[in-house]
């Protein structure tokens, strides 16, 4: 991939359709247009690193390609920071510019812009010479502040497989722009010429609704996402025509792959592997929960290498992070190339079944317990809409294994808990569930399961 990838790809799909939301739509040639009157206005506020505070949107895909065009590095926030948070984000990784849709109330050293006026067409524009410009991706910090990934575009441009000849695709925007998965759901549309549809919202009743409206055919969304999306959606609907449904950022369970299968039959479902500092790794086709084995035996040829070391899952990907922003701070990795992913797995056959993150283990009277074997369980029960297992601090044995559990409506509590003690009753004693929680809803954060 050259430097000029992102204006590459938009000239070579002027006259499809590119993004469309609630407001309207933009073809390939429109952002192209809109992109380089971005470069240049980013050029004349004189700055190298430029970070945006707004919801998703055209306008958000616009000045991130804007900033590919004109080399700026460029860091998306989450909408939802607390300001106190975003100032101490744009402190630490010394931010020059940052891009608002005015919803920003403290103070800030460098320049701010709001998104409408960087966006602001203008009828005689100047095509804008293409730079390198870095896409800056926060991880989830969830066992501490977060770190920020730097890639290039043409990394995330590669990391696409090599479209054919087909009509465009209509993809919904399912995850946020701050979010790794989103970046790459970005790269995929704009390395096939696709249609990006971009909801209202991060709620799941706005996606719903984008895909009706939009007639949207592929989807690529967490597991937890179509936990509450089936619910919603009737069967046989005729405005919901799924041609591909695509999940990632949290580990596949069969009753998952069933329930999709069945709701959308007509529709190929895959899962893929990827993490925000080794890029996307895997794509699973099987409707199989976890990886195929096999992929522990791909030689050093291949842009992706897994091995698991002491339960762990390594990765060495040649199209992952150029490195963390912060000066002098490296990625986890060993002296040969490979990624800690934190990701405990399992032999299982032919299949790498995954168990949790490291941080995630349950620790009762000395004997590790893993929490995705038991939510595997009691997730395929047809009482349970959600489930998330975790460690309840214990005097005796230090913790015990809890679950909080997000009902159907008008199951019977007491029938709940009946059927997930039968479900766990083969399971061993330190791992059957002691504290089960019916609740109305569990916290999620970028559409997955909040775990920490």
């Amino acid at each position: 991939m050259s430097v000029c990838s992102v204006s590459d790809f938009l000239d070579r799909y002027s006259d499809r359709q590119f993004l469309s939301d609630v407001a309207g739509s933009l073809s390939y040639r429109q952002v192209a247009q809109r992109c380089h009157v971005i470069a240049n206005r980013l050029d004349s506020f004189g700055v190298k690193r430029v970070a945006c505070y707004m919801p998703d949107s055209i306008a958000l895909v616009s000045i991130m390609l804007g900033a590919a065009v004109g080399g700026q590095s460029i860091l998306v926030l989450n909408s939802e920071f607390s300001h106190d948070k975003v100032a101490a984000l744009l402190k630490r990784f010394e931010i020059d510019l940052l891009v608002t849709d005015g919803n920003y109330g403290r103070e800030f050293s460098g320049q701010i812009v709001r998104s409408d006026e960087l966006c602001e067409d203008e009828l005689d524009f100047a095509t804008h010479e293409c730079a390198s410009g870095e896409v800056l991706v926060l991880t989830s910090g969830t066992t501490g502040d977060p770190k920020c990934a730097r890639y290039q575009w043409g990394d995330l441009l590669a990391q696409v497989a090599t479209p054919v000849e087909r009509r465009a695709e209509k993809w919904l925007l399912a995850y946020r722009l701050n979010h790794f998965a989103g970046l790459q759901m970005l790269s995929h549309v704009l390395v096939h010429g696709g249609q990006l549809v971009v909801p209202a919202s991060s709620k799941v009743v706005d996606a719903i609704r984008a895909i009706r409206d939009h007639g949207v055919t592929h989807v690529s969304a967490t597991p937890t996402f179509w936990r509450y999306a089936l619910v919603n959606i009737g069967r046989n609907d005729p405005k919901i025509q799924l041609e591909q449904i695509t999940l990632g950022s949290e580990p596949v369970t069969a009753d998952i792959l069933d329930k999709l299968q069945k709701q959308f039959p007509a529709a190929r479902v895959v899962h893929i592997y990827a993490s925000t500092e080794a890029g996307s790794c895997v794509s699973v086709s099987d409707m199989r929960p976890g990886m195929p084995a096999s992929i522990l035996s791909r030689d050093g040829a291949s842009t992706t290498q897994f091995k698991i070391h002491e339960e762990e899952l390594y990765i060495k990907s040649s199209h992952g992070m150029r490195g963390y922003l912060d000066a002098g701070e490296l990625a986890s990795k060993k002296e040969d190339g490979w990624l800690a992913t934190g990701d405990l797995v399992k032999l299982e056959g032919d299949r790498i079944i995954f168990l949790g993150r490291r941080t995630e283990t349950i620790n009762v009277g000395g004997t590790k317990v893993h929490p995705l074997e038991i939510e595997a369980k009691i997730s395929a029960l047809p009482s349970v809409k959600l489930v998330r297992v975790y460690g309840k601090e214990n005097p005796v044995v230090g913790e015990i294994v809890a679950v909080d559990i997000v009902p159907h409506q008008n199951i019977p509590e007491v029938e709940i808990e009946g059927a997930v003690r039968e479900a766990c009753k083969d399971f061993s004693r330190t791992m059957q569930p002691r504290l089960i929680n019916i609740v109305s809803a569990i916290e999620t954060k970028n559409q997955k399961v909040a775990r920490g």
